[in-house]
């Protein structure tokens, strides 16, 4: 035999004697890991292994697993205590947030002038809900300021363009109609919607200073309810 044939033979040799200890070593720690599901009584009836198991933990070193478990649900508690806190919060913010808008929305019909409808709004969405700004902008209305009223041109380019494929437009606003509705205003994001039954009558303009707080996914059952009793009293005051 060649010793080219001779080292080909040990380089065979050892690669399948690597393969197998590989082997062995995967099924044995598979093997132990099922032997252990099986039987969740196995570190009570032998606590004296579960005392004598350490890991090597990355930032301390060797610690016991005993130690390890209980880091492990105190990180877990901790987790779960956190999404808890989340929950109640968004829980008292939704409370809020609700019954703002039904007392906005008993109050609106309450009202007797466009201006006392206008206060109210602004009261009602920027002290209770932390918003900035809420307007009313009729479209035409000789009665009422030139500063309240909305121009043809500017209304037809303004609902074609935000409200021309829903009823509601939620995001941000470019310079030009940042100007339009909340002149020098904060108006990081807004919500938008046309007032009116049959046809449009006004635009309502919401902003707030976050620029994520009015986003396109946002629900809208409460701002319809509000657009309803806006639709049937607005038409009363002007």
């Amino acid at each position: 035999m060649s010793n080219n044939q001779v080292s080909t033979q040990e380089q065979l040799t050892s690669d399948a004697d690597t393969q197998d200890k590989s082997t062995h070593t995967e099924l044995s720690t598979q093997a132990v890991a099922e032997y252990l599901r099986a039987h969740p009584d196995f570190f009570l009836d032998c606590p004296d292994v579960l005392a004598d198991l350490h890991v090597h933990h990355q930032s301390k070193g060797v610690v016991s697993l005993t130690q390890l478990q209980s880091e492990q649900y105190r990180d877990k508690i901790k987790s779960l205590k956190k999404q808890l806190e989340k929950l109640i919060s968004n829980a008292k913010r939704n409370e809020t947030i609700y019954t703002t808008y039904a007392k906005l929305n008993y109050e609106i019909v309450q009202c007797e002038s466009f201006e006392s409808l206008e206060a109210l709004m602004s009261k009602e969405l920027c002290e209770s809900l932390g918003l900035s700004h809420a307007h009313i902008y009729p479209f035409m209305v000789d009665k009422l300021p030139a500063s309240k009223l909305m121009p043809e041109i500017q209304q037809r380019g303004l609902v074609e363009k935000k409200l021309n494929r829903s009823d509601y437009y939620f995001g941000r606003l470019g310079l030009n109609e940042k100007q339009l509705l909340f002149p020098g205003e904060v108006a990081e994001s807004v919500a938008l919607t046309t007032i009116g039954k049959n046809k449009p009558i006004a635009l309502l303009a919401i902003a707030s200073a976050n620029p994520l707080h009015f986003t396109p996914d946002m629900d809208t059952t409460l701002l319809n309810y509000l657009r309803d009793f806006l639709s049937f009293h607005l038409p009363k005051l002007l």
